[in-house]
């Protein structure tokens, strides 16, 4: 298949490799740093694309609102707004916006809650449930195929250094490096 030819819907696209004028004309950057960075977008853009084409076909407008009915399918009593919108690390105008589409879908209801007349509680609706019970075995399906050109242990070590890369991004406060990088890539 060309590089021009399209896998699952998603235009296909070489790897981004950036050569040593990069860190001529960067002073102080890694062209492989930046490469793995730019390849990782790509990739989550990708993979966010085929996760929302799966959602769309079953009705559900986005991979987000996916991830919200998913939230509330697991949880053991209906939740507020702002506990979705935590759990999402969404500002919570976004997800009303989300909860009046689903809403208008018939994929979650508002409530008031029992306490708090000031605050409403989401619920999934039966429709939704079943659909996301349906969907989301599917889901998992797809994301072992999506991910078959690796063999088990390179998916393994993959999710270790994605793990040992989010921990290193969580140790940076302000997004920039905190110590000087030690190896040459």
């Amino acid at each position: 298949m060309s590089i021009g030819a399209k896998l699952g819907g998603v235009p296909a696209r070489q790897p981004i490799r950036l050569g040593p004028q990069f860190e001529r004309d960067y002073p102080g950057s890694s062209a492989v740093s930046t490469a793995c960075v730019l390849n990782l977008v790509q990739t989550a853009d990708r993979l966010s694309a085929r996760v929302a084409a799966l959602a769309h076909s079953s009705g559900i407008p986005s991979a987000t609102a996916f991830v919200v009915l998913e939230i509330l399918r697991g949880a053991s009593e209906p939740l507020p707004p702002y506990v979705i919108a935590e759990r999402l690390f969404l500002h919570r105008a976004t997800v009303t916006g989300l909860l009046d589409s689903l809403e208008t879908r018939g994929l979650v209801q508002r409530g008031p809650h029992p306490k708090d007349r000031r605050m409403v509680l989401i619920t999934i609706t039966p429709t939704a449930r079943q659909l996301m019970d349906e969907l989301v075995p599917r889901l998992h399906r797809a994301e072992r195929a999506w991910l078959a050109s690796l063999p088990a242990e390179q998916r393994r070590t993959l999710l270790e250094l994605l793990v040992q890369l989010q921990a290193g991004l969580d140790a940076s406060e302000d997004g920039e490096a905190t110590t000087e990088c030690t190896t040459i890539d």
